[in-house]
């Protein structure tokens, strides 16, 4: 996974661009799109190659449930 995140201000992201800015494997964007979990790619590149608007993305995990990232603690309050 690349450690530099994709520029908001770019035309479109990859999977692996929104995989990066997500801070999740590749294949767990790839999961996402085949359970319909996120937005349809906008458009692809060729036969294999899927691509997102950054913004679309972006607005997208802002408003989506929050998620536990690796290695964090559960700070909600108890029930």
């Amino acid at each position: 996974m690349t450690t530099e995140t994709p520029s908001p201000d770019a035309e479109w992201w990859t999977t692996s661009d929104v995989a990066t800015y997500l801070r999740v494997d590749i294949s767990t964007i790839s999961g996402y799109r085949r359970r319909n979990q996120m937005p349809k790619p906008d458009t692809r590149l060729g036969s294999r190659t899927w691509l997102w608007k950054p913004a679309r993305i972006i607005e997208w995990d802002k408003n989506r449930p929050r998620k536990h990232t690796r290695g964090e603690e559960d700070t909600s309050a108890p029930d």
